[in-house]
């Protein structure tokens, strides 16, 4: 008996270590994402910060960026986060409609969690760290206060999500559990008469 236990623990092990580096893949590209989408916000003050343009043309080139370009970079962010997506779900085995469908539940947690991580994330970022630093190095930026309470509210969705998904994995693996030991006993109870 301790050698099938000897050689689970480093299977159970090798498994939560890859869920471990599952759920940072997802945060990394959550936040990538985010990055690509506040490239408009960033590429100005990064012009300042390293003297490559003054502050007069700095705001040019952010009203530009920010008022005709907006929405190409936050398609970008989308398109890089839904093919990020979908690498990381071809990586666990979901390459097939049939597998897809079988595994709803566990693509859509996973969607919705990296959304709103990356909205969450986007949202502090682009409206109250860059208007903080922006307003630091003279820009006229000024951080949204609609975004502390905003960002709040969705990064503590993600956080809840989080918990409840996890909450409710864990109860149902002590269900599975429990129906293995008692199919077990069951079974030993069978071959004993």
């Amino acid at each position: 008996m301790n050698t099938n236990k000897n050689r689970k623990a480093p299977e159970e092990k090798a498994v939560a270590d890859d869920k471990r580096k599952a759920r940072k893949g997802i945060f990394r590209s959550s936040l990538l994402a985010m990055a690509i989408g506040c490239l408009c916000c960033i590429t100005p003050l990064v012009m300042v910060l390293l003297g490559i343009a003054s502050v007069s043309t700095a705001v040019s080139v952010d009203n530009t960026l920010t008022g005709k370009y907006v929405w190409v970079f936050r398609s970008a962010a989308l398109l890089f986060l839904g093919a990020s997506l979908v690498v990381y779900f071809r990586r666990r085995g979901i390459c097939t409609l049939d597998e897809a469908r079988r595994q709803r539940n566990r693509i859509i947690n996973t969607v919705l969690l990296t959304l709103l991580f990356a909205i969450g994330a986007y949202i502090f970022f682009e409206y109250i760290a860059l208007g903080y630093w922006g307003t630091a190095v003279g820009l006229p930026w000024e951080p949204g206060h609609w975004a502390f309470v905003w960002s709040g509210i969705v990064l503590g969705t993600g956080v809840l999500v989080l918990l409840l998904t996890r909450l409710f994995l864990r109860r149902q693996r002590n269900a599975n559990g429990s129906i293995n030991e008692s199919m077990k006993k069951t079974a030993a109870e069978s071959a004993a008469k």
